[in-house]
């Protein structure tokens, strides 16, 4: 007994002296987003008080200017095990739960409180259905509104039946939009929008105002139809297999500060948009306000579209829901 004591008091200062040192955890984040934009700026921020509130132990490392390829791509890395996380666009976002893209449905969302309205009400839901597919969702962030743009003048319905749009070729919802104006969009990966439009196979397309300059789109272009097509949806999320690995702590501090950085660049991002639109138009770009009419008729070709992809990429009674909520507010 006096030996087990004297060893235990020996070894005492030893235990004291030498702590176990705190595991450490990389979140490496995949995005198109290039360095240097005003979305980067910000995860880099997020990444400097991840550090400072888990003592260094969590930190994000960022793949950025899609080195790692496109959505799709990435999240087949992620799947194997390549990378933990990504920073994905809408369409990447449906590939893991298409009922998301209900957040996308065209000629709908007239303004940013309507799109902010919907998601607080099925952000839970949401979240829900991407933990049911492995994925955490740290945080939500759009690109803003995004709006058609053109080498030809469009105010109507009917001069969009005159055009060659561009379809981003993994986007179905888009697709299904144009083909509601009863015309054949030109289905292209993104890398090959500008030589297409330089080539004359295209003279349609739409991004938003930010995107148009940061990829000197705008060039191509000599109107923008200044009514929003759709709010682009998009997210950060990660494995929730490696969200899992994480301590409590560190769990509620990645939320936490994601869920506020996030949402400050969400309303960094629509204000650049809105002062994108003006630049657009010192830059010569001229800006097409629809008549109330041709809006009209803009929405009934989102309705149509919205309903032709009902229970393929979202169920009816989700779309249902998005317009209930959405006249709840407008009323």
């Amino acid at each position: 007994m006096i030996r087990f004591t004297l060893a235990a008091a020996l070894l005492l200062p030893l235990l004291v002296s030498s702590p176990l040192k705190a595991q450490d955890y990389e979140i490496t984040v995949a995005t198109v987003a290039p360095e240097g934009s005003l979305w980067m700026k910000e995860m880099h921020k997020l990444d400097d008080k991840l550090r400072e509130k888990t003592d260094g132990h969590v930190r994000f490392k960022f793949y950025a200017g899609g080195v790692a390829g496109d959505d799709k791509t990435v999240l087949e890395k992620i799947k194997g095990g390549q990378f933990v996380g990504a920073g994905l666009t809408g369409v990447g976002l449906g590939e893991i739960y298409p009922g998301i893209r209900v957040m996308e449905i065209p000629f709908t969302f007239r303004t940013y409180a309507e799109v902010d309205h919907v998601m607080r009400k099925l952000s839970k839901y949401f979240k829900t259905k991407f933990e049911e597919k492995g994925f955490k969702v740290l945080g939500w962030v759009d690109q803003g509104f995004v709006y058609i743009m053109s080498t030809h003048r469009i105010a109507s319905k009917a001069d969009m039946k005159k055009s060659k749009p561009w379809v981003w070729d993994v986007d179905p919802l888009a697709t299904a939009a144009f083909a509601s104006f009863g015309i054949n969009p030109i289905p292209l990966s993104i890398e090959n929008v500008a030589t297409s439009l330089d080539t004359g196979m295209i003279d349609t397309f739409y991004i938003s105002p930010v995107a148009a300059i940061a990829l000197q789109w705008y060039r191509k272009a000599k109107y923008m139809v200044n009514f929003p097509v759709v709010d682009g949806a998009g997210a950060i999320v990660i494995s929730k297999e490696f969200f899992d690995t994480l301590p409590a702590e560190y769990q509620v501090i990645l939320e936490t500060l994601c869920g506020k950085y996030l949402r400050s660049l969400s309303v960094k991002t629509r204000k650049a948009n809105d002062a994108a639109i003006l630049t657009l138009q010192k830059k010569g770009l001229g800006i097409v306000d629809p008549t109330p009419a041709d809006i009209k008729e803009f929405e009934a070709v989102g309705v149509k579209a919205s309903d032709s992809m009902a229970d393929k990429l979202y169920s009816k009674k989700l779309l249902n829901k998005v317009r209930t909520l959405l006249d709840g507010q407008r009323k």
